[in-house]
Protein backbone atom coordinates (compact mmCIF):
# COMPACT_ATOMS: atom_id res chain seq x y z
CA UNK A 1 0.00 0.00 0.00
CA UNK A 2 1.63 3.25 -1.08
CA UNK A 3 0.84 6.84 -2.05
CA UNK A 4 4.24 8.38 -2.53
CA UNK A 5 6.13 5.47 -3.99
CA UNK A 6 9.03 6.15 -1.63
CA UNK A 7 9.98 3.73 1.13
CA UNK A 8 13.05 3.82 3.32
CA UNK A 9 13.99 0.53 4.91
CA UNK A 10 17.13 0.74 7.01
CA UNK A 11 19.40 -2.24 7.10
CA UNK A 12 20.84 -3.91 10.15
CA UNK A 13 23.88 -2.12 11.49
CA UNK A 14 26.89 -3.96 12.84
CA UNK A 15 30.03 -2.56 14.48
CA UNK A 16 33.04 -4.69 13.74
CA UNK A 17 36.32 -4.64 15.60
CA UNK A 18 38.52 -3.48 12.76
CA UNK A 19 37.38 0.08 12.37
CA UNK A 20 33.86 -0.69 13.62
CA UNK A 21 32.10 0.56 10.54
CA UNK A 22 28.30 0.82 10.49
CA UNK A 23 26.45 -0.72 7.55
CA UNK A 24 22.92 0.57 7.27
CA UNK A 25 20.42 1.88 4.81
CA UNK A 26 18.94 0.47 1.75
CA UNK A 27 19.75 0.23 -1.82
CA UNK A 28 17.04 0.67 -4.35
CA UNK A 29 17.46 -1.97 -7.00
CA UNK A 30 15.68 -1.47 -10.33
CA UNK A 31 15.16 -4.74 -12.11
CA UNK A 32 13.39 -4.91 -15.45
CA UNK A 33 13.96 -7.79 -17.81
CA UNK A 34 11.88 -9.90 -20.32
CA UNK A 35 11.44 -13.13 -22.21
CA UNK A 36 13.21 -13.90 -25.49
CA UNK A 37 11.49 -16.41 -27.74
CA UNK A 38 14.65 -18.44 -28.33
CA UNK A 39 14.51 -21.04 -25.61
CA UNK A 40 14.90 -24.77 -25.63
CA UNK A 41 12.17 -27.23 -24.76
CA UNK A 42 12.64 -27.25 -20.98
CA UNK A 43 12.37 -23.47 -20.42
CA UNK A 44 9.51 -23.30 -22.93
CA UNK A 45 7.48 -25.86 -20.99
CA UNK A 46 7.96 -23.91 -17.76
CA UNK A 47 7.20 -20.59 -19.42
CA UNK A 48 4.10 -21.51 -21.44
CA UNK A 49 1.42 -20.58 -18.83
CA UNK A 50 3.07 -17.21 -18.35
CA UNK A 51 3.16 -16.44 -22.07
CA UNK A 52 -0.63 -16.57 -22.18
CA UNK A 53 -0.73 -13.32 -20.22
CA UNK A 54 2.29 -11.25 -21.08
CA UNK A 55 1.77 -7.64 -20.15
CA UNK A 56 1.71 -5.44 -16.97
CA UNK A 57 3.37 -2.15 -13.95
CA UNK A 58 4.72 -2.73 -10.61
CA UNK A 59 2.72 0.09 -9.14
CA UNK A 60 -0.89 0.82 -9.87
CA UNK A 61 -1.53 3.68 -12.33
CA UNK A 62 -2.56 7.01 -10.83
CA UNK A 63 -6.06 8.49 -11.37
CA UNK A 64 -8.84 5.96 -12.03
CA UNK A 65 -11.53 6.94 -14.53
CA UNK A 66 -13.42 3.62 -14.56
CA UNK A 67 -13.46 0.60 -12.30
CA UNK A 68 -15.42 -2.64 -12.00
CA UNK A 69 -15.14 -5.25 -9.24
CA UNK A 70 -16.78 -8.50 -8.24
CA UNK A 71 -15.71 -8.81 -4.61
CA UNK A 72 -11.98 -9.43 -4.34
CA UNK A 73 -12.00 -12.03 -7.13
CA UNK A 74 -12.32 -9.93 -10.29
CA UNK A 75 -11.25 -6.37 -11.00
CA UNK A 76 -10.86 -4.09 -13.99
CA UNK A 77 -9.53 -0.56 -13.77
CA UNK A 78 -8.58 2.15 -16.29
CA UNK A 79 -6.77 5.44 -15.71
CA UNK A 80 -6.88 8.79 -17.45
CA UNK A 81 -3.39 8.16 -18.90
CA UNK A 82 -4.49 4.96 -20.66
CA UNK A 83 -3.27 2.53 -18.01
CA UNK A 84 -5.26 -0.65 -17.38
CA UNK A 85 -5.40 -3.29 -14.68
CA UNK A 86 -7.06 -6.71 -14.86
CA UNK A 87 -7.17 -9.36 -12.13
CA UNK A 88 -8.76 -12.78 -11.65
CA UNK A 89 -7.48 -13.37 -8.15
CA UNK A 90 -5.50 -15.17 -7.01
CA UNK A 91 -4.73 -16.83 -10.35
CA UNK A 92 -3.79 -13.98 -12.67
CA UNK A 93 -3.31 -10.22 -12.83
CA UNK A 94 -2.07 -7.83 -15.47
CA UNK A 95 -1.27 -4.12 -15.20
CA UNK A 96 0.01 -1.85 -17.98
CA UNK A 97 1.11 1.78 -17.91
CA UNK A 98 1.68 3.24 -21.40
CA UNK A 99 3.04 6.48 -19.96
CA UNK A 100 6.11 4.74 -18.53
CA UNK A 101 5.93 1.83 -21.01
CA UNK A 102 5.93 -0.78 -18.25
CA UNK A 103 3.92 -3.97 -17.90
CA UNK A 104 3.64 -6.73 -15.32
CA UNK A 105 1.73 -10.01 -15.47
CA UNK A 106 1.42 -12.40 -12.54
CA UNK A 107 0.36 -16.04 -12.66
CA UNK A 108 -0.57 -17.47 -9.25
CA UNK A 109 1.86 -15.01 -7.69
CA UNK A 110 4.45 -15.60 -6.24
CA UNK A 111 4.80 -18.68 -8.43
CA UNK A 112 5.11 -16.77 -11.69
CA UNK A 113 5.63 -13.18 -12.84
CA UNK A 114 6.59 -11.39 -16.05
CA UNK A 115 7.94 -7.81 -16.16
CA UNK A 116 8.55 -5.49 -19.09
CA UNK A 117 10.12 -2.04 -18.73
CA UNK A 118 10.53 -0.35 -22.10
CA UNK A 119 12.94 -2.55 -24.04
CA UNK A 120 14.08 -4.61 -21.04
CA UNK A 121 12.27 -7.51 -19.45
CA UNK A 122 12.56 -10.38 -16.99
CA UNK A 123 10.40 -13.33 -15.94
CA UNK A 124 10.20 -16.06 -13.31
CA UNK A 125 8.06 -19.20 -12.97
CA UNK A 126 8.78 -21.53 -10.05
CA UNK A 127 12.50 -22.38 -10.44
CA UNK A 128 12.63 -21.18 -14.04
CA UNK A 129 13.70 -17.59 -14.79
CA UNK A 130 15.03 -15.46 -17.61
CA UNK A 131 15.74 -11.95 -18.84
CA UNK A 132 16.42 -9.96 -22.01
CA UNK A 133 18.39 -6.73 -22.11
CA UNK A 134 16.63 -5.46 -25.25
CA UNK A 135 13.65 -7.31 -26.71
CA UNK A 136 13.75 -5.11 -29.82
CA UNK A 137 17.16 -6.44 -30.87
CA UNK A 138 17.93 -9.94 -32.10
CA UNK A 139 21.54 -9.73 -30.94
CA UNK A 140 20.93 -8.50 -27.39
CA UNK A 141 22.07 -10.33 -24.27
CA UNK A 142 19.52 -12.75 -22.80
CA UNK A 143 19.36 -15.73 -20.48
CA UNK A 144 16.98 -18.47 -19.36
CA UNK A 145 17.43 -21.11 -16.70
CA UNK A 146 15.69 -23.93 -14.88
CA UNK A 147 17.67 -23.79 -11.66
CA UNK A 148 19.85 -25.69 -10.94
CA UNK A 149 19.70 -27.96 -13.99
CA UNK A 150 19.55 -25.94 -17.21
CA UNK A 151 21.21 -22.64 -18.20
CA UNK A 152 21.14 -20.99 -21.63
CA UNK A 153 21.59 -17.56 -23.12
CA UNK A 154 23.80 -15.01 -24.81
CA UNK A 155 26.35 -12.84 -23.00
CA UNK A 156 26.83 -9.10 -23.52
CA UNK A 157 29.85 -9.95 -25.64
CA UNK A 158 27.65 -11.98 -28.03
CA UNK A 159 28.72 -15.43 -26.81
CA UNK A 160 25.98 -18.11 -26.95
CA UNK A 161 26.15 -20.65 -24.12
CA UNK A 162 24.29 -23.53 -22.51
CA UNK A 163 24.78 -25.91 -19.58
CA UNK A 164 23.08 -29.04 -18.28
CA UNK A 165 24.23 -29.48 -14.70
CA UNK A 166 26.03 -31.65 -13.64
CA UNK A 167 26.62 -33.33 -17.02
CA UNK A 168 28.31 -30.71 -19.17
CA UNK A 169 28.21 -27.01 -19.88
CA UNK A 170 29.66 -23.54 -20.09
CA UNK A 171 28.30 -20.46 -18.26
CA UNK A 172 30.02 -17.08 -18.66
CA UNK A 173 29.25 -15.72 -15.18
CA UNK A 174 27.84 -17.11 -11.91
CA UNK A 175 28.25 -15.24 -8.63
CA UNK A 176 31.91 -14.12 -8.50
CA UNK A 177 33.15 -16.69 -11.04
CA UNK A 178 33.67 -16.08 -14.76
CA UNK A 179 33.84 -18.51 -17.71
CA UNK A 180 32.69 -21.61 -15.84
CA UNK A 181 33.15 -24.98 -17.57
CA UNK A 182 32.28 -28.34 -16.03
CA UNK A 183 31.90 -31.96 -17.03
CA UNK A 184 30.38 -34.63 -14.80
CA UNK A 185 30.74 -32.30 -11.80
CA UNK A 186 32.48 -32.76 -9.36
CA UNK A 187 34.86 -34.75 -11.57
CA UNK A 188 35.94 -31.60 -13.44
CA UNK A 189 35.39 -27.88 -12.89
CA UNK A 190 37.14 -24.90 -14.46
CA UNK A 191 36.47 -21.23 -13.77
CA UNK A 192 38.18 -17.84 -13.74
CA UNK A 193 38.34 -15.19 -11.02
CA UNK A 194 40.12 -11.87 -11.58
CA UNK A 195 41.69 -13.25 -14.77
CA UNK A 196 43.16 -16.24 -12.88
CA UNK A 197 42.09 -19.67 -14.13
CA UNK A 198 41.47 -22.56 -11.75
CA UNK A 199 41.00 -26.26 -12.56
CA UNK A 200 39.48 -28.74 -10.12
CA UNK A 201 39.52 -32.53 -10.40
CA UNK A 202 37.26 -34.31 -7.91
CA UNK A 203 36.34 -30.86 -6.59
CA UNK A 204 37.56 -29.60 -4.16
CA UNK A 205 40.31 -32.20 -3.57
CA UNK A 206 42.68 -31.70 -6.53
CA UNK A 207 43.20 -28.23 -7.95
CA UNK A 208 45.53 -26.31 -10.23
CA UNK A 209 45.66 -22.53 -10.59
CA UNK A 210 46.94 -20.50 -13.47
CA UNK A 211 49.71 -18.00 -13.07
CA UNK A 212 48.80 -15.12 -10.80
CA UNK A 213 51.35 -12.29 -10.55
CA UNK A 214 53.02 -12.34 -7.15
CA UNK A 215 51.19 -15.46 -5.91
CA UNK A 216 52.39 -19.07 -5.55
CA UNK A 217 50.08 -21.87 -4.45
CA UNK A 218 50.93 -25.45 -3.46
CA UNK A 219 48.91 -28.07 -1.63
CA UNK A 220 46.59 -31.05 -1.52
CA UNK A 221 43.20 -30.07 -0.08
CA UNK A 222 42.33 -30.57 2.76
CA UNK A 223 45.62 -32.15 3.92
CA UNK A 224 48.02 -29.30 3.30
CA UNK A 225 48.10 -26.00 1.45
CA UNK A 226 50.37 -22.96 1.22
CA UNK A 227 49.84 -19.60 -0.51
CA UNK A 228 52.63 -17.07 -0.79
CA UNK A 229 51.97 -13.47 -1.75
CA UNK A 230 54.17 -10.42 -1.86
CA UNK A 231 53.36 -9.37 1.69
CA UNK A 232 51.81 -12.48 3.31
CA UNK A 233 52.08 -16.26 3.56
CA UNK A 234 49.03 -18.39 4.41
CA UNK A 235 49.17 -22.06 5.39
CA UNK A 236 46.67 -24.75 6.38
CA UNK A 237 47.03 -28.35 7.53
CA UNK A 238 44.08 -30.71 7.80
CA UNK A 239 41.78 -27.76 7.07
CA UNK A 240 39.94 -26.29 8.95
CA UNK A 241 41.72 -27.52 12.08
CA UNK A 242 45.00 -25.65 11.62
CA UNK A 243 45.47 -22.34 9.79
CA UNK A 244 48.21 -19.76 10.12
CA UNK A 245 49.54 -16.65 8.41
CA UNK A 246 52.58 -14.37 8.46
CA UNK A 247 52.11 -10.76 7.32
CA UNK A 248 55.08 -8.80 5.97
CA UNK A 249 53.30 -5.56 5.16
CA UNK A 250 55.04 -2.47 6.52
CA UNK A 251 51.69 -0.95 7.51
CA UNK A 252 50.58 -3.89 9.70
CA UNK A 253 53.14 -6.71 10.04
CA UNK A 254 52.68 -9.72 12.32
CA UNK A 255 51.28 -13.22 12.44
CA UNK A 256 48.16 -15.21 13.29
CA UNK A 257 47.18 -18.83 13.91
CA UNK A 258 44.11 -20.87 14.84
CA UNK A 259 43.71 -24.39 16.19
CA UNK A 260 40.02 -24.88 15.47
CA UNK A 261 37.83 -25.22 17.49
CA UNK A 262 40.07 -24.73 20.56
CA UNK A 263 41.96 -21.45 20.39
CA UNK A 264 43.62 -18.83 18.21
CA UNK A 265 45.76 -15.72 18.31
CA UNK A 266 46.49 -12.61 16.22
CA UNK A 267 49.62 -10.56 16.83
CA UNK A 268 49.98 -7.62 14.47
CA UNK A 269 51.16 -4.07 14.97
CA UNK A 270 47.63 -2.65 14.67
CA UNK A 271 45.63 -5.65 15.90
CA UNK A 272 45.81 -7.97 18.89
CA UNK A 273 43.27 -10.75 19.37
CA UNK A 274 42.89 -13.79 21.60
CA UNK A 275 40.33 -16.48 20.83
CA UNK A 276 39.05 -19.37 22.92
CA UNK A 277 36.60 -21.85 21.43
CA UNK A 278 36.29 -19.57 18.38
CA UNK A 279 34.11 -17.77 17.49
CA UNK A 280 32.43 -17.80 20.92
CA UNK A 281 35.03 -16.18 23.20
CA UNK A 282 37.43 -13.47 22.02
CA UNK A 283 39.00 -10.14 22.88
CA UNK A 284 40.28 -7.92 20.07
CA UNK A 285 41.95 -4.53 20.04
CA UNK A 286 42.99 -2.43 17.08
CA UNK A 287 44.33 1.09 16.73
CA UNK A 288 40.69 2.25 16.47
CA UNK A 289 38.49 -0.20 18.39
CA UNK A 290 38.10 -2.73 21.18
CA UNK A 291 35.74 -5.71 21.09
CA UNK A 292 34.69 -8.35 23.64
CA UNK A 293 32.68 -11.51 22.91
CA UNK A 294 31.84 -13.49 26.08
CA UNK A 295 30.35 -15.63 24.51
CA UNK A 296 29.20 -14.59 21.05
CA UNK A 297 26.42 -13.99 20.06
CA UNK A 298 25.00 -13.59 23.59
CA UNK A 299 27.36 -10.89 24.83
CA UNK A 300 29.32 -8.46 22.67
CA UNK A 301 30.64 -4.93 23.17
CA UNK A 302 32.48 -2.72 20.69
CA UNK A 303 33.98 0.67 21.47
CA UNK A 304 35.55 3.21 19.12
CA UNK A 305 36.18 6.96 19.39
CA UNK A 306 33.01 7.66 17.37
CA UNK A 307 30.74 4.63 17.94
CA UNK A 308 29.64 2.13 20.56
CA UNK A 309 27.79 -1.15 20.48
CA UNK A 310 26.40 -3.32 23.29
CA UNK A 311 24.55 -6.58 22.76
CA UNK A 312 23.05 -8.86 25.41
CA UNK A 313 21.31 -11.04 22.85
CA UNK A 314 18.43 -11.75 22.67
CA UNK A 315 17.36 -9.53 25.60
CA UNK A 316 18.73 -6.09 24.76
CA UNK A 317 21.24 -4.33 22.54
CA UNK A 318 22.07 -0.84 21.32
CA UNK A 319 24.45 0.86 18.90
CA UNK A 320 25.19 4.52 18.43
CA UNK A 321 27.19 6.78 16.18
CA UNK A 322 26.73 10.35 14.98
CA UNK A 323 24.13 9.64 12.26
CA UNK A 324 22.73 6.29 13.41
CA UNK A 325 21.23 5.26 16.77
CA UNK A 326 19.33 2.03 17.34
CA UNK A 327 18.35 -0.44 20.00
CA UNK A 328 16.45 -3.72 20.30
CA UNK A 329 14.75 -5.67 23.07
CA UNK A 330 13.52 -9.27 23.09
CA UNK A 331 15.02 -9.77 19.62
CA UNK A 332 13.46 -9.85 17.04
CA UNK A 333 10.27 -8.48 18.58
CA UNK A 334 11.12 -4.89 19.57
CA UNK A 335 13.36 -2.54 17.59
CA UNK A 336 13.91 1.21 17.22
CA UNK A 337 16.31 3.18 15.07
CA UNK A 338 17.02 6.77 14.10
CA UNK A 339 19.05 6.99 10.88
CA UNK A 340 20.19 10.06 8.95
CA UNK A 341 21.38 9.70 5.35
CA UNK A 342 22.20 12.74 3.19
CA UNK A 343 20.06 15.07 5.30
CA UNK A 344 17.08 12.69 5.29
CA UNK A 345 16.24 11.33 8.77
CA UNK A 346 14.20 8.17 9.28
CA UNK A 347 12.79 7.19 12.67
CA UNK A 348 11.28 3.73 12.95
CA UNK A 349 9.83 1.64 15.78
CA UNK A 350 8.66 -1.96 15.58
CA UNK A 351 6.95 -4.47 17.85
CA UNK A 352 6.87 -7.50 15.59
CA UNK A 353 4.44 -8.42 14.14
CA UNK A 354 1.82 -6.15 15.70
CA UNK A 355 3.13 -2.61 15.27
CA UNK A 356 5.33 -0.62 12.91
CA UNK A 357 5.69 3.15 12.95
CA UNK A 358 7.98 5.03 10.58
CA UNK A 359 8.44 8.77 10.07
CA UNK A 360 10.71 10.39 7.49
CA UNK A 361 11.97 13.95 7.89
CA UNK A 362 13.52 16.14 5.21
CA UNK A 363 15.45 19.40 5.39
CA UNK A 364 13.51 22.62 5.88
CA UNK A 365 15.01 26.11 5.62
CA UNK A 366 12.81 27.59 8.39
CA UNK A 367 12.50 24.87 11.03
CA UNK A 368 15.55 22.77 10.14
CA UNK A 369 13.53 19.68 9.23
CA UNK A 370 9.95 18.81 8.35
CA UNK A 371 7.94 15.62 8.25
CA UNK A 372 7.69 14.31 4.69
CA UNK A 373 6.25 10.85 5.22
CA UNK A 374 4.54 8.83 7.95
CA UNK A 375 3.58 5.16 8.01
CA UNK A 376 1.75 3.25 10.75
CA UNK A 377 0.68 -0.40 10.78
CA UNK A 378 -1.24 -2.08 13.60
CA UNK A 379 -1.39 -5.68 12.45
CA UNK A 380 -3.78 -7.17 11.49
CA UNK A 381 -6.24 -4.31 11.93
CA UNK A 382 -5.11 -1.38 9.81
CA UNK A 383 -2.29 0.45 8.03
CA UNK A 384 -2.06 4.15 7.29
CA UNK A 385 0.45 6.26 5.40
CA UNK A 386 0.56 9.97 4.70
CA UNK A 387 2.72 12.38 2.74
CA UNK A 388 2.28 15.83 1.18
CA UNK A 389 0.78 14.03 -1.83
CA UNK A 390 -2.06 12.51 0.22
CA UNK A 391 -2.93 9.75 2.66
CA UNK A 392 -4.36 6.25 2.65
CA UNK A 393 -5.96 4.09 5.33
CA UNK A 394 -6.62 0.37 4.91
CA UNK A 395 -8.66 -2.00 7.10
CA UNK A 396 -7.67 -4.86 7.52
CA UNK A 397 -3.94 -5.21 6.86
CA UNK A 398 -2.52 -8.75 6.95
CA UNK A 399 0.69 -8.13 5.04
CA UNK A 400 3.87 -7.70 7.07
CA UNK A 401 5.58 -5.86 4.19
CA UNK A 402 4.96 -2.15 3.70
CA UNK A 403 4.73 -2.43 -0.07
CA UNK A 404 4.96 -5.40 -2.40
CA UNK A 405 3.60 -5.06 -5.90
CA UNK A 406 2.75 -8.76 -6.10
CA UNK A 407 0.80 -8.71 -2.82
CA UNK A 408 -1.05 -5.51 -3.78
CA UNK A 409 -2.11 -6.87 -7.16
CA UNK A 410 -3.05 -10.40 -6.17
CA UNK A 411 -3.71 -10.80 -2.44
CA UNK A 412 -4.33 -7.53 -0.57
CA UNK A 413 -7.96 -7.09 -1.81
CA UNK A 414 -8.96 -10.31 0.00
CA UNK A 415 -8.49 -8.62 3.37
CA UNK A 416 -9.13 -4.99 2.40
CA UNK A 417 -12.66 -4.41 3.73
CA UNK A 418 -12.37 -0.62 3.91
CA UNK A 419 -10.14 2.06 2.38
CA UNK A 420 -9.99 5.80 2.85
CA UNK A 421 -7.90 7.70 0.28
CA UNK A 422 -7.15 11.40 0.37
CA UNK A 423 -5.46 12.75 -2.76
CA UNK A 424 -5.59 15.78 -5.05
CA UNK A 425 -8.27 17.59 -3.01
CA UNK A 426 -10.60 14.62 -2.80
CA UNK A 427 -11.51 12.06 -0.12
CA UNK A 428 -12.78 8.63 -1.19
CA UNK A 429 -14.29 6.03 1.16
CA UNK A 430 -14.51 2.49 -0.25
CA UNK A 431 -15.96 -0.50 1.63
CA UNK A 432 -16.65 -4.13 0.70
CA UNK A 433 -14.90 -3.92 -2.70
CA UNK A 434 -16.95 -0.97 -3.95
CA UNK A 435 -20.34 -2.08 -2.68
CA UNK A 436 -20.32 1.02 -0.44
CA UNK A 437 -18.51 4.03 -1.86
CA UNK A 438 -18.56 7.72 -0.94
CA UNK A 439 -16.57 10.56 -2.46
CA UNK A 440 -16.33 14.22 -1.51
CA UNK A 441 -14.12 17.21 -2.27
CA UNK A 442 -12.04 18.68 0.54
CA UNK A 443 -12.56 22.33 1.42
CA UNK A 444 -9.38 24.26 2.19
CA UNK A 445 -9.25 26.83 4.96
CA UNK A 446 -10.47 30.28 3.95
CA UNK A 447 -12.27 29.07 0.81
CA UNK A 448 -15.96 29.01 0.06
CA UNK A 449 -17.61 25.59 0.61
Amino acid sequence: MTITGTTIEAGVTGLEAEGCRTAGGARAVRVARALRVRLTLIPWMCLFPLLLFAEATNRMPDRVVSRFRLGPLFEYRATRDGGTFWAVRPFWSRVADPRSDTRVADVAWPLGTFHRDREQAWWRLLLAYGSDNDVTREDSAWKAALFPLWFQGRSRQGEDYWALFPVYGHVPHVLLMDDIDFMLFPLYLNYEVNHVERDYYLWPVFSRSGKEPGVERTGFFPIYGRTERRDATHLYAFWPFWTSAVYGSERNPGSSWMLFPLCGRVDRDKEQQRLFLPPFFSHATTDAAERWRMPWPFYETVTTPTATKRSYWPFYGDAAREDDRRWYAAWPLIEHFNLTVKGRRTERSRFFPFYVGETVYGKDKESGERETERYTRVWPFYAREASPAGSRLRVLELSLIRYSGGIERNWAPFWTFYERTEQEGEVVHDALWGLLRYRKAMVSEGSEP
